[in-house]
């Protein structure tokens, strides 16, 4: 058996994944990485980082997905320092296409991934490169929270958030692009979720975007808001925005924070043009609700890009169902998916 790290050398990384010392930690919800194996045996070793370990909470725990061919064989939430997954054993060598994805979001924990271990004749080799590549800024709605959960009255839990299941991963499926996601629960522009009516100013999201992320644990030690992120790594032909429902939770309260809203729409929009100059901009709103969305249109008039542009999902009414509290539904995902993808598709 021989060991071989799940770095850029290996794999294609999906999303802000980040290597340390030979350790890949999936950090925001949906990354990953993807190769081609060839050989007979492969065993993956997924571990969860210590700080989560310590807390010792099942629901802070990293969820993650293997596929093997694009079918899931593994699909759970790690709750050990580390756990082994068979994924190949034949007895003559097989070439298959391998993909694993952190299904649930940064702030709560990241997952390891060791090394992988296979027989000495094996390769692992990057899977390409696709010839689109797009970014999702979110909350919730992107993570996929409470997609794989019906009952509208749950606690939070990793176990029900899903990125496969939300409409970022899946429209990106059917452009066929590459994508990163950059999603947070409860993250607003001025305000995250306010269930009083009172400005909540922990959940505030663009104050990390320049960063590899924020997370409550670390990666080998070392705080993801801490790293700035290299913007070369991945370089967007669309970034699809949706934010703005978990302000509309203190703007509702206050009706002249929608201004406040406006322009700090339009200053993020600022940073974005900055840090992703041939970027197409699909400002989006509408899953959950859509009170905001004047405020957006009115901040990208000001901002007088002519590759920037407003999008409006379906509001969902229930009939597709809910998630966990009273988030999108499967259904609901996938049309948004669905919705997006015509769109991008239109702009093309």
């Amino acid at each position: 058996m021989k060991s071989i790290p799940l770095d850029n050398n290996s794999v294609k990384l999906m999303g802000r994944a980040l290597v340390r010392n030979d350790i890949l930690y999936l950090t925001l919800s949906g990354t990953g990485c993807e190769f081609t194996f060839t050989g007979c045996r492969l065993v993956l070793t997924a571990g969860v980082d210590a700080d989560c370990f310590n807390d010792g909470k099942r629901c802070n725990m990293p969820r993650i997905a293997v596929l093997c061919d694009g079918r899931v064989i593994v699909k759970k939430v790690i709750e050990q320092r580390e756990e082994k997954f068979v994924i190949v054993s034949s007895d003559t060598p097989v070439t298959k296409t391998v993909r694993i994805v952190k299904l649930s979001e940064c702030a709560f924990s990241l997952a390891e991934l060791r090394p992988a271990e296979t027989d000495d004749g094996a390769v692992i080799a990057p899977a390409p490169e696709k010839p689109m590549k797009i970014e999702f800024i979110g909350d919730s709605i992107t993570c996929g929270y409470g997609v794989d959960d019906s009952n509208m009255q749950s606690d939070f839990s990793c176990e029900a958030e899903n990125a496969m299941k939300s409409y970022a991963y899946i429209s990106a499926e059917l452009l066929g692009a590459d994508y990163s996601l950059f999603s947070y629960s409860g993250y607003g522009l001025i305000s995250g979720y306010s269930g009083d009516g009172l400005r909540n100013t922990t959940e505030i999201l663009p104050p990390w975007y320049e960063t590899c992320g924020f997370s409550y644990s670390s990666a080998g030690g070392v705080r993801l808001q801490d790293l700035q992120w290299d913007f070369s790594r991945f370089v967007p032909d669309f970034i699809v925005i949706n934010l703005g429902t978990n302000d509309n939770s203190f703007c509702s309260c206050h009706n002249e924070s929608y201004r406040e809203f406006e322009d700090c729409y339009l200053d993020f929009l600022r940073v974005l043009r900055r840090n992703n100059p041939r970027a197409h901009i699909v400002c989006s709103l509408g899953i959950m609700l859509a009170e905001p969305l004047p405020y957006i249109e009115s901040a990208i008039e000001r901002f007088g890009d002519e590759r920037v542009s407003v999008f409006r999902f379906t509001t969902q009414d229930g009939l597709l169902g809910f998630g966990s509290n009273w988030h999108p539904s499967e259904d609901t995902q996938l049309r948004a998916a669905e919705e997006l993808a015509e769109y991008i598709k239109s702009i093309l």
